[in-house]
């Protein structure tokens, strides 16, 4: 009987370890007009959820149509350089292709995923005052 109540102990305990590793600070949706690259994978244009965990290794969470799911880790922060309220999603387009590379959060500073080397030009979706 102990054994059992120190094995549910131990699982509630997991759980919310684990539950609360992957809390999420904030959450935006994107209506992604073209087809792009994150997280190494191929995703269609349409709308999108996209979230940050707020654990030690942050993380952004991107939820696309049909539930698709890809979850990308945080190379760095970018320093907020405005108060811009809205989000703010800047695409390098590379050989024809665009590939998610940094997340602005609304008043929040930005959050680079992919660090694009060489020459490449972008492609914003959001923000109040997009001058990229």
């Amino acid at each position: 009987m102990k054994r059992r109540v120190f094995l549910t102990a131990v699982a509630l305990v997991v759980v919310f370890v684990v539950g609360g590793a992957m809390a999420y600070a904030q959450n935006v949706t994107a209506e992604i007009g073209f087809p792009f690259v994150a997280g190494g994978k191929e995703m269609a244009s349409g709308k999108y959820t996209v979230s940050v965990t707020e654990d030690r290794d942050r993380m952004v969470v991107l939820i696309g149509p049909g539930g698709l799911q890809v979850i990308m880790p945080v190379i760095t922060t970018l320093g907020r350089h405005d108060k811009d309220p809205d989000a703010e999603f800047v695409f390098d387009k590379i050989g024809g292709k665009a590939v998610l590379s940094e997340v602005w959060m609304p008043t929040r500073d930005g959050l680079l995923l992919v660090a694009s080397k060489g020459r490449h030009e972008h492609a914003v979706v959001g923000g109040s005052n997009p001058k990229k």
